[in-house]
Protein backbone atom coordinates (compact mmCIF):
# COMPACT_ATOMS: atom_id res chain seq x y z
CA UNK A 1 0.00 0.00 0.00
CA UNK A 2 1.30 3.44 -0.77
CA UNK A 3 2.65 5.46 1.77
CA UNK A 4 0.27 8.50 1.20
CA UNK A 5 -2.66 6.16 1.45
CA UNK A 6 -2.04 4.96 4.54
CA UNK A 7 -1.00 8.04 6.25
CA UNK A 8 -4.00 9.40 4.75
CA UNK A 9 -6.28 6.39 6.12
CA UNK A 10 -4.80 7.12 9.52
CA UNK A 11 -5.29 10.59 9.85
CA UNK A 12 -8.79 10.40 9.08
CA UNK A 13 -9.67 7.79 11.44
CA UNK A 14 -7.87 9.74 14.25
CA UNK A 15 -9.96 12.87 13.44
CA UNK A 16 -12.97 10.05 13.78
CA UNK A 17 -11.56 8.24 17.24
CA UNK A 18 -10.52 11.91 18.38
CA UNK A 19 -14.14 13.55 17.64
CA UNK A 20 -15.51 12.09 21.22
CA UNK A 21 -13.59 10.00 23.54
CA UNK A 22 -16.62 7.22 23.97
CA UNK A 23 -18.77 5.52 26.91
CA UNK A 24 -15.81 2.60 26.07
CA UNK A 25 -12.98 4.46 26.80
CA UNK A 26 -14.83 5.99 29.88
CA UNK A 27 -14.72 2.57 31.06
CA UNK A 28 -11.68 1.80 29.93
CA UNK A 29 -10.35 4.81 32.63
CA UNK A 30 -12.69 3.06 34.94
CA UNK A 31 -11.58 -0.23 35.19
CA UNK A 32 -7.72 1.23 35.80
CA UNK A 33 -9.25 3.91 38.74
CA UNK A 34 -10.51 1.05 40.07
CA UNK A 35 -7.23 -0.74 40.73
CA UNK A 36 -5.84 2.51 43.00
CA UNK A 37 -8.50 1.07 45.74
CA UNK A 38 -7.64 -2.37 44.71
CA UNK A 39 -3.78 -1.92 45.43
CA UNK A 40 -4.76 0.25 48.62
CA UNK A 41 -6.60 -2.44 50.19
CA UNK A 42 -4.05 -5.07 49.49
CA UNK A 43 -1.53 -3.27 50.87
CA UNK A 44 -3.33 -2.82 54.27
CA UNK A 45 -4.01 -6.66 53.98
CA UNK A 46 -0.79 -7.54 53.79
CA UNK A 47 0.16 -5.10 56.74
CA UNK A 48 -2.25 -7.34 58.95
CA UNK A 49 -0.77 -10.35 57.81
CA UNK A 50 2.52 -9.27 58.58
CA UNK A 51 2.03 -8.05 62.22
CA UNK A 52 -0.91 -10.95 62.56
CA UNK A 53 -3.33 -8.87 64.40
CA UNK A 54 -6.92 -9.41 63.78
CA UNK A 55 -9.75 -8.42 65.12
CA UNK A 56 -10.83 -9.53 68.44
CA UNK A 57 -7.28 -11.62 67.91
CA UNK A 58 -9.34 -14.74 66.41
CA UNK A 59 -6.86 -15.76 63.89
CA UNK A 60 -2.56 -14.71 64.08
CA UNK A 61 -1.53 -16.54 61.39
CA UNK A 62 -4.54 -14.74 58.97
CA UNK A 63 -5.98 -11.36 58.76
CA UNK A 64 -9.41 -12.33 58.05
CA UNK A 65 -11.97 -13.61 59.95
CA UNK A 66 -13.03 -16.75 59.81
CA UNK A 67 -15.73 -19.36 61.11
CA UNK A 68 -15.45 -22.74 61.58
CA UNK A 69 -17.26 -25.53 60.75
CA UNK A 70 -16.00 -28.86 62.61
CA UNK A 71 -18.74 -31.00 61.10
CA UNK A 72 -17.18 -33.58 59.07
CA UNK A 73 -17.83 -32.96 55.45
CA UNK A 74 -15.04 -35.73 54.38
CA UNK A 75 -13.67 -38.83 56.14
CA UNK A 76 -11.07 -37.08 58.20
CA UNK A 77 -11.57 -33.76 56.84
CA UNK A 78 -13.49 -30.66 56.98
CA UNK A 79 -13.78 -27.14 55.73
CA UNK A 80 -12.54 -23.54 57.33
CA UNK A 81 -14.60 -20.93 56.31
CA UNK A 82 -12.42 -17.76 55.74
CA UNK A 83 -14.35 -14.83 55.43
CA UNK A 84 -12.30 -11.64 55.07
CA UNK A 85 -13.94 -8.32 54.63
CA UNK A 86 -11.00 -6.48 52.80
CA UNK A 87 -10.66 -9.84 50.34
CA UNK A 88 -14.13 -9.87 49.37
CA UNK A 89 -14.32 -6.32 48.49
CA UNK A 90 -10.97 -6.62 46.77
CA UNK A 91 -12.46 -9.71 44.74
CA UNK A 92 -15.89 -7.71 43.87
CA UNK A 93 -13.66 -4.46 42.58
CA UNK A 94 -12.01 -7.04 40.49
CA UNK A 95 -15.22 -8.40 38.85
CA UNK A 96 -16.29 -5.11 38.33
CA UNK A 97 -13.06 -4.43 36.64
CA UNK A 98 -13.68 -7.65 34.76
CA UNK A 99 -17.32 -6.53 33.81
CA UNK A 100 -16.39 -3.21 32.42
CA UNK A 101 -13.55 -5.16 30.38
CA UNK A 102 -16.72 -7.16 28.64
CA UNK A 103 -19.11 -4.13 27.88
CA UNK A 104 -16.68 -1.56 26.69
CA UNK A 105 -15.27 -3.77 23.73
CA UNK A 106 -19.11 -4.56 23.32
CA UNK A 107 -19.90 -0.73 23.61
CA UNK A 108 -17.31 0.33 21.36
CA UNK A 109 -17.88 -2.55 18.27
CA UNK A 110 -21.78 -1.07 19.05
CA UNK A 111 -21.53 2.53 18.35
CA UNK A 112 -18.02 2.04 16.08
CA UNK A 113 -15.74 4.15 18.40
CA UNK A 114 -13.11 1.86 18.54
CA UNK A 115 -10.02 4.11 19.44
CA UNK A 116 -6.66 4.18 19.29
CA UNK A 117 -6.62 5.02 23.23
CA UNK A 118 -9.00 1.89 23.38
CA UNK A 119 -6.50 -0.13 21.30
CA UNK A 120 -3.42 0.92 23.62
CA UNK A 121 -5.03 0.64 27.07
CA UNK A 122 -7.75 -1.62 26.69
CA UNK A 123 -5.44 -4.05 27.00
CA UNK A 124 -3.00 -2.57 29.35
CA UNK A 125 -6.18 -2.16 31.84
CA UNK A 126 -6.77 -5.19 31.39
CA UNK A 127 -3.11 -7.02 32.17
CA UNK A 128 -3.19 -4.65 34.99
CA UNK A 129 -6.02 -5.71 36.64
CA UNK A 130 -5.27 -9.50 36.00
CA UNK A 131 -1.74 -9.45 36.99
CA UNK A 132 -2.66 -7.89 40.72
CA UNK A 133 -5.00 -10.36 41.23
CA UNK A 134 -2.76 -12.97 40.40
CA UNK A 135 -0.32 -11.48 42.87
CA UNK A 136 -2.66 -11.12 45.25
CA UNK A 137 -3.64 -14.86 45.51
CA UNK A 138 -0.16 -16.10 44.46
CA UNK A 139 0.89 -14.29 48.26
CA UNK A 140 -1.91 -15.89 49.56
CA UNK A 141 -0.79 -19.12 48.26
CA UNK A 142 -3.79 -20.11 46.27
CA UNK A 143 -2.33 -20.53 43.35
CA UNK A 144 1.59 -20.51 42.16
CA UNK A 145 4.15 -18.13 41.50
CA UNK A 146 5.19 -19.83 38.48
CA UNK A 147 1.98 -19.36 36.23
CA UNK A 148 1.99 -15.66 37.99
CA UNK A 149 5.37 -15.49 36.23
CA UNK A 150 4.88 -16.59 32.93
CA UNK A 151 1.34 -14.80 32.61
CA UNK A 152 3.61 -11.50 33.30
CA UNK A 153 6.09 -11.94 30.85
CA UNK A 154 3.73 -12.98 28.05
CA UNK A 155 1.64 -9.95 28.79
CA UNK A 156 4.97 -7.32 28.95
CA UNK A 157 5.80 -9.41 25.29
CA UNK A 158 2.54 -8.58 23.45
CA UNK A 159 1.57 -5.13 24.70
CA UNK A 160 4.81 -4.27 23.80
CA UNK A 161 4.45 -5.74 20.43
CA UNK A 162 0.92 -4.16 19.96
CA UNK A 163 1.94 -0.56 21.17
CA UNK A 164 4.50 -0.40 18.31
CA UNK A 165 2.36 -1.91 15.72
CA UNK A 166 -0.14 0.83 16.32
CA UNK A 167 2.71 3.54 16.50
CA UNK A 168 3.67 2.09 12.93
CA UNK A 169 0.42 1.92 11.86
CA UNK A 170 -0.03 -1.70 11.70
CA UNK A 171 -3.11 -3.13 11.96
CA UNK A 172 -3.11 -6.67 14.14
CA UNK A 173 -6.26 -7.89 14.53
CA UNK A 174 -7.52 -9.98 17.66
CA UNK A 175 -7.36 -13.59 16.90
CA UNK A 176 -10.01 -16.00 18.41
CA UNK A 177 -7.91 -17.52 20.82
CA UNK A 178 -6.81 -14.31 22.65
CA UNK A 179 -11.09 -13.86 23.24
CA UNK A 180 -11.02 -17.19 24.83
CA UNK A 181 -8.05 -16.41 27.16
CA UNK A 182 -9.68 -13.43 28.39
CA UNK A 183 -13.13 -15.79 29.38
CA UNK A 184 -11.10 -18.66 31.34
CA UNK A 185 -8.58 -16.48 32.98
CA UNK A 186 -10.99 -14.21 34.05
CA UNK A 187 -13.24 -16.64 35.45
CA UNK A 188 -10.42 -19.13 36.83
CA UNK A 189 -9.63 -16.54 38.75
CA UNK A 190 -12.82 -15.53 40.20
CA UNK A 191 -13.07 -19.34 40.77
CA UNK A 192 -10.03 -19.73 42.68
CA UNK A 193 -10.40 -16.10 44.67
CA UNK A 194 -13.92 -17.79 45.89
CA UNK A 195 -12.79 -21.38 46.16
CA UNK A 196 -9.60 -20.65 47.52
CA UNK A 197 -9.84 -19.35 51.07
CA UNK A 198 -11.91 -23.23 51.23
CA UNK A 199 -9.24 -25.07 49.61
CA UNK A 200 -6.15 -23.80 51.76
CA UNK A 201 -7.87 -25.06 54.76
CA UNK A 202 -8.47 -28.65 53.40
CA UNK A 203 -7.05 -30.67 55.73
CA UNK A 204 -6.76 -34.34 57.45
CA UNK A 205 -6.65 -34.57 61.65
CA UNK A 206 -3.71 -37.10 61.92
CA UNK A 207 -4.54 -39.13 64.69
CA UNK A 208 -1.32 -39.88 66.26
CA UNK A 209 -0.15 -36.26 66.91
CA UNK A 210 -4.12 -34.48 65.92
CA UNK A 211 -2.08 -32.28 63.93
CA UNK A 212 -3.62 -30.73 60.93
CA UNK A 213 -1.65 -31.49 57.33
CA UNK A 214 -3.00 -29.17 54.62
CA UNK A 215 -3.01 -31.27 51.15
CA UNK A 216 -1.58 -29.22 48.12
CA UNK A 217 -3.50 -31.52 46.02
CA UNK A 218 -6.47 -29.70 46.32
CA UNK A 219 -4.61 -26.42 45.47
CA UNK A 220 -3.50 -28.25 41.83
CA UNK A 221 -6.98 -29.20 40.92
CA UNK A 222 -8.67 -25.48 41.80
CA UNK A 223 -6.17 -23.80 39.34
CA UNK A 224 -6.15 -26.59 36.48
CA UNK A 225 -8.51 -23.90 34.30
CA UNK A 226 -5.89 -21.19 35.32
CA UNK A 227 -3.35 -23.30 33.64
CA UNK A 228 -5.42 -24.27 30.55
CA UNK A 229 -5.87 -20.81 30.47
CA UNK A 230 -2.18 -20.09 30.49
CA UNK A 231 -1.29 -22.39 27.79
CA UNK A 232 -4.01 -20.22 25.90
CA UNK A 233 -2.44 -17.27 26.69
CA UNK A 234 0.84 -18.57 25.02
CA UNK A 235 -1.17 -20.23 22.00
CA UNK A 236 -2.82 -16.51 21.32
CA UNK A 237 0.79 -14.62 22.15
CA UNK A 238 2.74 -16.84 19.22
CA UNK A 239 -0.34 -15.91 17.00
CA UNK A 240 -0.05 -12.31 17.63
CA UNK A 241 3.88 -12.23 17.34
CA UNK A 242 4.01 -13.96 14.35
CA UNK A 243 1.61 -11.95 12.59
CA UNK A 244 3.38 -8.83 14.42
CA UNK A 245 6.77 -9.89 13.00
CA UNK A 246 5.08 -10.46 9.37
CA UNK A 247 3.14 -6.43 9.68
CA UNK A 248 7.20 -5.83 10.47
CA UNK A 249 8.61 -7.30 7.64
CA UNK A 250 6.07 -6.03 5.42
CA UNK A 251 6.52 -2.35 6.53
CA UNK A 252 10.31 -3.11 5.94
CA UNK A 253 9.81 -4.36 2.42
CA UNK A 254 7.20 -0.91 1.72
CA UNK A 255 10.11 1.02 3.03
CA UNK A 256 12.30 -0.63 0.84
CA UNK A 257 10.56 -0.69 -2.43
CA UNK A 258 9.93 2.90 -1.81
CA UNK A 259 13.44 3.81 -0.92
CA UNK A 260 14.08 2.04 -4.70
CA UNK A 261 11.40 4.02 -6.25
CA UNK A 262 12.68 7.20 -4.87
CA UNK A 263 16.46 6.59 -5.53
CA UNK A 264 15.18 5.70 -9.21
CA UNK A 265 13.19 9.03 -9.34
CA UNK A 266 16.44 10.73 -8.29
CA UNK A 267 18.74 8.64 -10.86
CA UNK A 268 16.59 9.30 -13.42
CA UNK A 269 16.40 13.18 -12.82
CA UNK A 270 20.41 13.28 -12.47
CA UNK A 271 20.35 11.91 -15.83
CA UNK A 272 17.79 14.33 -17.14
CA UNK A 273 19.92 16.77 -16.02
CA UNK A 274 23.05 15.15 -17.51
CA UNK A 275 21.24 14.60 -20.57
CA UNK A 276 19.89 18.53 -20.94
CA UNK A 277 23.47 19.98 -19.93
CA UNK A 278 25.19 17.75 -22.67
CA UNK A 279 22.62 18.81 -24.81
CA UNK A 280 23.45 22.47 -23.85
CA UNK A 281 26.81 22.42 -24.08
CA UNK A 282 26.49 20.53 -27.53
CA UNK A 283 24.06 23.80 -28.45
CA UNK A 284 26.86 26.45 -27.18
CA UNK A 285 29.43 24.59 -29.39
CA UNK A 286 27.46 24.31 -32.54
CA UNK A 287 26.64 28.03 -32.14
CA UNK A 288 30.65 28.52 -31.62
CA UNK A 289 31.59 26.64 -34.66
CA UNK A 290 28.77 28.68 -36.48
CA UNK A 291 30.35 31.94 -35.69
CA UNK A 292 33.38 31.16 -35.88
CA UNK A 293 32.75 30.08 -40.04
CA UNK A 294 30.80 33.07 -40.21
CA UNK A 295 33.44 35.22 -39.22
CA UNK A 296 36.61 33.19 -41.34
CA UNK A 297 34.24 33.49 -44.33
CA UNK A 298 33.62 37.31 -44.03
CA UNK A 299 37.33 37.87 -43.09
CA UNK A 300 37.76 36.11 -46.29
CA UNK A 301 35.91 38.35 -48.38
Amino acid sequence: MPRRTREHRAARKMRVETKKFGTANWLTVTRLLLMIPFIIIMCVSFSLLRTGKTVDDIDASTFYYYIENSKPILAGSYYKLHISILYWINLIIFIAAMITDFVDGHVARKTKTISAFGKIFDPIADKVATSLMLIYLTILNYTFLPIVILFIIRDIIVDGCRVYAIKKDIEIKANIWGKIKTIIVSFSIVAIAIAGPWVYNVLTINEENNQRIWHSTYLIYTNIPLIIGLLIAWISGIIYMKKYLKGITNELVNKHEMLNAENAMIDETKANKKAETSAEIKKEETQENVVSETSEDNSKE
